[in-house]
């Protein structure tokens, strides 16, 4: 049966999930776009536009979210991918309206944002579920197979390092620029590699980080080429006709984490790098070492093992993983066999692909009252190592995650939470 979704947020990525959710209709059948929902209507009605030429028909369109949820008899699931301040008043008001929610990451703005959030599941049982689309590459998959096979032994340390630069915005996106709206980019982008460092170490007990700001004046209209057919459409409200934004949110951050585990990690991030990049994550083990994949590249992990001159790559990993095979949402998305050491696609068409596997793993959980892979307590867990990075970055001194969750370490998010009346 085909759910009936609504989207609220209809900017670059609400269009990326529109693919994505195209995509998931014409391999499932289990959705349809019924409705989207944005403040500006001329890029609601260019969403709109494109969904029609995606489904073969437009779904309505609403200015005002209180709206569609006045109209919401016709709305099984909510797909939420506007900028973040605003996920927890949708997320709370749909799923106490009866609506199933999916929400973009980073889950929420704050900690207690995304409490809110988790409370409203709890209160409603209706499902909530976090879009977090790193962990579904079938590549990462294949990474986490082969760890769990023992390929590099016991787990000792994760590096994860992803150092850059320039003048630009993040997609060229204003409200990025502030911690109230975004949190900063280690927590926009970085949540992504929290998620990850969960995903291949398990839980992070102790974080300490030193973070700052080096490049405080980001310039505009610097937005790749590639990406312009999904963002060329934005009305960026305020930051319209502005050349430049004056930044407020970390633009680096140096951690060094310990895992529950008794393992230790290093995670580096910075946009403000500039004229040499480096972008690695790696897990070292006490066999060998495992270089995990970059995500959504197609390009598959790489083991060394001490006495051997060349890394273990491409097919010869699958001998290393013999049990490994994509689950079955994805194997119905990915062409060939199910059992893959990398893979060529262009980005447009992997993006919209493991958007529709997170889509996919949401709708069939909805439907047979199930859980989702990525829910309320693994996304509050990826936003707090990001926001532990940054607490510990203004306290200078170590802080851990459970200080983050209860709520007793939060100064960093103070701003934020006043800015959206928490």
């Amino acid at each position: 049966m085909a759910l009936r979704m609504a989207l609220a947020g209809c900017g670059g990525m609400g269009l990326r999930h529109v693919h994505g959710m195209a995509e998931t209709a014409n391999t499932f059948g289990s959705l349809e776009l019924v409705a989207v929902c944005d403040i500006h209507h001329a890029a609601a009605a260019h969403v709109a536009r494109e969904a029609r030429e995606l489904f073969g028909r437009e779904p309505v369109v609403y200015t005002d979210f209180r709206e569609m949820l006045d109209d919401a008899a016709g709305i099984d699931t909510l797909d939420i991918v506007t900028d973040t301040r605003m996920h927890h008043e949708f997320a709370v008001g749909a799923l106490d309206a009866g609506i199933h929610v999916f929400v973009e990451k980073p889950m929420g703005l704050t900690i207690k944002a995304c409490m809110l959030m988790a409370e409203a599941a709890d209160r409603s049982g209706n499902m909530l579920a976090i879009a977090e689309n790193y962990r579904r590459d079938p590549m990462n998959r294949l990474a986490r197979a082969l760890m769990d096979g023992g390929a590099i032994g016991t787990p000792h340390f994760m590096v994860d390092m992803g150092l850059g630069g320039g003048d630009d915005l993040m997609h060229d996106t204003g409200w990025r620029a502030h911690r109230h709206r975004a949190g900063s980019v280690i927590l926009e982008r970085g949540v992504h590699n929290s998620d990850l460092v969960y995903y291949f170490m398990g839980d992070v007990e102790t974080v300490y980080a030193v973070t700052d700001v080096f490049q405080p004046v980001r310039l505009r209209g610097l937005r790749p080429d590639g990406m312009r057919r999904f963002y060329d459409h934005r009305v960026e409200d305020e930051f319209v006709g502005m050349d430049t934004v004056v930044t407020d949110a970390e633009d680096t951050a140096f951690a060094v984490l310990r895992f529950a585990s008794g393992a230790s990690g290093q995670f580096s991030m910075s946009i403000a790098s500039r004229g040499h990049s480096i972008d690695t994550s790696t897990v070292h083990g006490s066999e060998g070492v495992i270089a995990l994949p970059p995500s959504r590249t197609g390009i598959g992990p790489k083991v060394m093992l001490p006495g051997r001159e060349r890394a273990i790559e491409g097919a010869d990993l699958l001998d290393m993983a013999p049990d490994w095979e994509m689950d079955d949402i994805t194997a119905r998305l990915w062409p060939g066999p199910r059992r893959i050491a990398s893979y060529d696609m262009e980005f447009p068409q992997i993006d919209r692909k493991t958007i529709a596997v997170e889509l996919q793993d949401f709708l069939q959980a909805v439907e047979s009252g199930g859980t989702p892979e990525v829910g309320p307590e693994m996304g509050m867990k990826a936003l707090a190592l990001s926001y532990a990075i940054l607490e510990s970055g203004m306290l200078g001194a170590p802080v851990t995650i459970a200080d983050l969750l209860d709520g007793s370490v939060s100064a960093y998010q103070a701003e934020s939470n006043a800015a959206v009346g928490l």
